[in-house]
């Protein structure tokens, strides 16, 4: 029997700089669909994490994709989104757009029409608990739209280290990804500069000898990317599942788990 997954043909996207995220809108751009173990369908599942984006500020972001199906399996993907200011957003997203509507336009309808069904029932579940913050909501529609990415954020609450190596290896990844997907190798190069620049901060903030080595390990796969791109996602797999790093995706998955089954009935 297959398993869960969850495919995207876009790891890397451009957002404009105060633009307000739509998640059906995203969710078309990114280009996502969830498939379950029986093939079926299963995108109304999804669940996007957009507690680490902050669309008022420039720069690279991690994003996490996670499903889970009736019979508990889950699936994860992480894409990076750039937030920069529009004039700087490439033609090429606004190009696909039109044409990406006129070829999906009765599925995008009904992905926005599911995305709204499951907003409101993660609103109405957590309502018992956060009733004053969502009457202080209620008047701004975009507040409610982010209280689902809220709620989610304790799918990835690390540590503050664990946090900051788990956004590293997401970005490393989605630019990996990406670079199977259009070959741009200046594009990839100039990912690889930015992720490298947030290690070397990272690594002169750290206190801890751990964290040190493990931001160190970063730096060198970002360096073998650079090498051997091609062969990108393979090793930034490598590093996931070595001692330190394995941990964090574990605790990823569990908190998913755990957060997800409330909502699964």
């Amino acid at each position: 029997m297959a398993n869960l997954t969850i495919t995207v043909s876009r790891h890397y996207l451009d957002w404009p700089l105060h633009q307000t995220i739509n998640q059906a809108d995203l969710v078309r751009q990114l280009g996502v669909h969830v498939t379950g173990s029986n093939g079926e369908d299963l995108t109304n599942k999804l669940v996007i994490n957009l507690t680490q984006v902050n669309i008022d500020q420039q720069g690279e972001y991690p994003v996490m994709l996670s499903a889970m199906d009736a019979t508990g399996q889950t699936a994860q993907q992480s894409v990076t989104l750039h937030v920069r200011p529009a004039e700087q957003v490439g033609n090429r997203q606004q190009a696909a757009a039109p044409a990406q509507q006129t070829k999906g336009k009765k599925r995008n309808w009904l992905l926005a029409i599911l995305a709204v069904i499951i907003l409101l029932l993660v609103w109405w579940g957590v309502s018992a608990h956060h009733r004053a913050q969502q009457q202080e909501q209620a008047a701004n529609n975009a507040q409610q739209s982010s209280q689902i990415s809220d709620n989610s954020s304790s799918i990835a609450k690390l540590s503050s280290d664990n946090q900051k190596l788990a956004n590293q290896v997401a970005q490393l990844k989605g630019a990996a990804k990406q670079y199977q997907k259009d070959h741009d190798q200046q594009a990839l190069n100039e990912r690889l500069d930015q992720i490298q620049s947030q290690n070397q901060e990272l690594l002169n903030q750290a206190q801890n000898s751990t964290t040190k080595e493990h931001l160190n390990e970063v730096t060198n796969v970002v360096n073998q990317v650079r090498q051997d791109p091609d062969n990108g996602v393979s090793v930034v797999n490598d590093l996931k599942n070595q001692p330190g790093f394995n941990q964090i995706w574990t605790t990823v998955s569990q908190r998913l788990s755990t957060w997800l089954s409330r909502f699964s009935n």
